[in-house]
């Protein structure tokens, strides 16, 4: 149930809260990620890594705009 809510967190933060510039910094992320994995050398385990990585990028975005509401109270 935890991994359903902070799923739908992290949605609800892309959609509402996600700028332009984080959607266009994200999309060149996840195809540097894709285009190194598809096109290099690595192995089956390299392609987990990157999808945890790209994961643990998109698990974060709640945690950012956080950070980035508190900031603009200040």
């Amino acid at each position: 149930m935890k991994e359903t809510r902070e799923f739908d967190k992290t949605l609800e933060d892309i959609n509402n809260n996600l700028t332009e510039k984080d959607a266009k910094s994200l999309l060149k992320t996840i195809y540097g990620f894709i285009n190194t994995t598809t096109t290099g050398e690595g192995d089956y385990q390299v392609k987990v890594e990157v999808v945890d990585k790209l994961s643990s990028i998109y698990n974060r975005i709640p945690h950012l705009i956080e950070i980035r509401q508190s900031k603009t109270i200040e």
